[in-house]
């Protein structure tokens, strides 16, 4: 087993997150398709699409602060591939998050 993740890891890691993927559109779209439901939950609805805006605001600002530090720290101590590295991920991370925190306040 460990000779094949040894050899195939990438692509098991690929095949994942497409799989994850496509659960999430799927499982996103069905939950949007939903009614927003009478006068009050919609305005209570937008209330907290209001509140979560402003949250992932002023998070994204400090953590992306953080972030461009770390991105010139990590040049010097290891490479610009590992710098570069970490800011996909940190950029990814931060689209899922926005993605994630929209539908929740959306459905």
């Amino acid at each position: 087993m460990s000779d094949f993740l040894t050899n195939h890891g990438v692509v098991v890691a690929l095949a994942c997150a497409g799989v994850a993927l496509v659960y999430g559109a799927l499982t996103s779209r069905s939950l949007l398709a939903l009614s927003p439901g009478n006068e009050l939950m919609r305005s209570i609805s937008a209330a907290v699409q209001e509140g979560a805006s402003a949250y992932l605001r002023r998070q994204y600002l400090t953590i992306g602060v953080v972030g461009v530090v770390l991105f010139v720290v990590l040049i010097p101590i290891q490479n610009i591939r590992v710098a570069i590295g970490f800011a996909i991920g940190g950029i990814l991370s931060a689209a899922v998050g926005f993605i994630g925190m929209n539908v929740s306040v959306r459905s």
